[in-house]
């Protein structure tokens, strides 16, 4: 996919109609959009995303009013206004145009919207254009909708990537990669297929009446089962829409006088705390391992020693090694002849003074095994006392971790009184909104803990009843017959789940090695990426032959999580040219445009980022204020840029004071931000050569 151009009509803050064109030529490959905080740059990027998908994203407020507020106004009770975004792109060698738009009849202030209607136009290679049916099916094919997030990226919220929760939608895109989803359908579907062969076992006697019994609890099961999954969902969803609403009040705390360096005084702790939850929850796991392989050598404190001293009063009764092999004697006795010639006849005197020897010989596998105990002991003390050390230590460090992790929150909350206390009524009100929004967050990520072991728990007892059922005697040939079914159904279950963890993990260690490498070429300090076999973007510092979490700063953060997109990228462009994929996955070139990338970052980090952003995929697009831009940012993608425009916001005020109403981009001044405007609201303006 190359984007071409995108046209705004109406949308949002963009009364009238705008157009935008794309830079995409090797070596000029970024287009570089400016606009203030508020001026447009949000809504340009979820312009993309309504376009092809429908949606906006969670922390676009009033949702609901899609049409330029200006335009709506002015137009006459009874009249029809517009709204629309048409993006036109290349892939594969066609050209395509995505339309969604919508008119709605105005009978008051509010607007009441219809359904959007989506039209998408082909053009081949022979410039014959066509109009595609089920168009969202079309799109969904070229991008699918939940791959798109990790190319049209708000940098604000792309550290998420960075968080254990991010592990489904890091899963989620893998799968999407490899196109994995009728996998999951019919890893989804199996069971259910299983139950309904259950179901037909009919005969007579106690085993027929237990499978039917069986096979209705099991539908239970499943129906509960799928229902927690469903809140699982929903939680989840609110989880998300939380840390947003969470996010914006931070944002909105940092933007305001006095609470500003509380809110990044804040911010500073928030990431220690993490740092530190993280620490701990590393050092627990690393405990558990150690007491799961080791620990029972705790309560063992004199057992290598009394092993030894069995060991050694043996080998002073000359008991070991043994004087006599037991098969020695039994071999003379069957012969009847000693190895000195004296014939054993029975009865004989020499034979029983021979048979009393046989008590007294031992026999090799014992003494062997004797050997092997005390062999085996002789190092077990060692390693006791060393896992006892391990532990010991562990537990030490635990200790200080939660130590920090308590003195950090009690900080926090501090903080919290003190934006609290302040005069402003504004703040008050925000940070107490903001405390209400993360005791129900964590209500919420409670309660998703307890559906995870009922679902569990459930699965435990779906697996029992299932294994029950299949394990049924049944004589008539009809049920024996369903048996064997439902053996080829839960044998063709386990292939596909095994298939699906190998093609996943499989694509996970390819996207692990990309992370690593692209995060080198722009990190600063020579820490370790890592994608782990839990899906979750961790960061290790050496500590001599051992690893520890590293801290994460904000730069850092933004840096692991460009890696994984630009991995991504990489990948899909990889599965476009591979002949023989194993599914239909994606592939192909994407493009990355991405909101707010610079942020608070300092300039080492913004001269990274900006050399890193261009090698990410064939075409970038940047959405960033002047002010995060400036300096070494601008200066280090240059050489890249092959387009660039300024988004001008107009406002009605005039009475503000300090504000920069133009800015000079490549020599020649722009229009910013215009003061006592005739109207709210923004347009864009294409930057030129001096």
């Amino acid at each position: 996919m190359k984007l071409l151009s995108i046209e705004l009509e109406n949308f949002r803050p963009y009364g009238g109609r705008h157009r935008l064109s794309f830079a995409g030529e090797p070596g000029h490959n970024v287009t570089l959009v400016y606009g203030t905080n508020g001026g447009g740059k949000t809504t340009l990027l979820n312009a993309f995303t309504w376009a092809l998908y429908g949606h906006l994203s969670a922390d676009v407020e009033q949702q609901d009013r899609l049409i330029n507020n200006r335009i709506w106004h002015e137009a006459r009770v009874g009249s029809q206004v517009e709204v629309s975004v048409t993006v036109v792109f290349e892939h594969e060698g066609r050209t395509y145009t995505v339309r969604r738009s919508l008119t709605a009849e105005k009978h008051s202030s509010e607007q009441r919207l219809p359904k959007p209607q989506l039209a998408l136009l082909e053009r081949d290679d022979r410039g014959i254009t066509r109009e595609l049916k089920s168009a969202q099916g079309h799109i969904d094919k070229i991008l699918p909708e939940r791959l798109s997030k990790f190319f049209f990226v708000n940098g604000e919220r792309i550290e998420q990537l960075v968080r254990k929760e991010a592990y489904a939608e890091i899963q989620h895109a893998i799968k999407t990669l490899l196109g994995l989803e009728q996998l999951e359908r019919a890893l989804k579907h199996l069971p259910t297929a299983a139950n309904k062969l259950r179901h037909q076992m009919k005969s007579e006697g106690a085993d027929s009446e237990l499978a039917e019994r069986l096979a209705a609890e099991i539908d239970l099961t499943y129906k509960e089962m799928e229902e927690k999954k469903q809140e699982k969902e929903t939680l989840n969803t609110e989880v998300q829409h939380l840390k947003d609403e969470i996010d914006l009040l931070s944002a909105r705390l940092k933007s305001l006088d006095g609470a500003k360096q509380l809110q990044i005084e804040r911010e500073r702790l928030e990431r220690e705390r993490e740092a530190a939850h993280e620490s701990l929850r590393k050092l627990e796991d690393d405990r558990a391992r150690v007491l799961a392989d080791t620990g029972y050598l705790a309560f063992l404190p004199e057992l290598p020693e009394k092993v030894i001293a069995a060991c050694d009063a043996l080998r002073e009764r000359g008991e070991l090694p043994a004087p006599l092999k037991l098969t020695f004697i039994e071999d003379l006795l069957e012969t009847g002849e000693c190895i000195c010639g004296t014939h054993l006849p029975n009865g004989s005197s020499e034979r029983a003074a021979l048979e009393t020897w046989r008590a007294r010989a031992g026999l090799a596998e014992v003494e062997a095994a004797w050997n092997q105990l005390r062999g085996a002991v002789s190092g077990l003390e060692e390693r006791r006392a060393s896992t006892m050390d391990r532990l010991l230590d562990t537990d030490r460090l635990i200790g200080e971790a939660s130590d920090k992790e308590r003195v950090l929150v009690e900080q926090l909350n501090e903080v919290s009184l003190e934006l609290q206390k302040l005069p402003r009524e504004d703040i008050n009100a925000i940070e107490v909104r903001r405390g209400k929004m993360i005791d129900k967050l964590s209500e919420t990520s409670r309660r998703l803990g307890t559906i995870d072991q009922d679902l569990d728990h459930l699965a435990s007892q779906k697996k029992q009843k299932e294994e029950q059922a299949d394990k049924l005697q049944v004589k008539d040939e009809n049920n024996q017959r369903i048996q064997r079914r439902i053996a080829v159904v839960r044998e063709t279950e386990a292939a596909l789940g095994k298939i699906l963890e190998l093609l996943s993990d499989s694509i996970r260690r390819r996207l692990d090695a990309r992370i690593r490498s692209l995060f080198r070429q722009a990190s600063l300090k020579n820490y370790e990426p890592e994608l782990t076999a839990g899906f979750q973007l961790e960061y290790w510092e050496a500590a001599g032959s051992e690893r520890m979490p590293a801290p994460k700063s904000t730069g850092e953060n933004m840096l692991l999580s460009l890696s994984f997109v630009g991995a991504i990228a990489q990948e899909c462009r990889d599965a476009a040219n591979n002949p023989n994929p194993f599914f239909g996955g994606v592939g192909g070139e994407y493009p990355i445009v991405m909101d707010a990338v610079f942020g608070n970052l300092d300039d080492d980090y913004r001269r990274q980022i900006a050399k890193f952003l261009p090698e990410m995929t064939s075409q970038v697009v940047v959405l960033s204020s002047k002010a995060q831009a400036d300096g070494v940012a601008e200066d280090s993608l240059r050489p890249r840029v092959g387009q660039q425009y300024v988004i001008t916001t107009h406002t009605t005020k005039s009475d503000l004071v300090d504000v920069t109403e133009k800015i000079s981009v490549n020599g020649k001044d722009y229009p910013y931000q215009v003061l006592g405007s005739s109207f709210d609201g923004a347009e864009f303006t294409e930057v030129t050569d001096s």
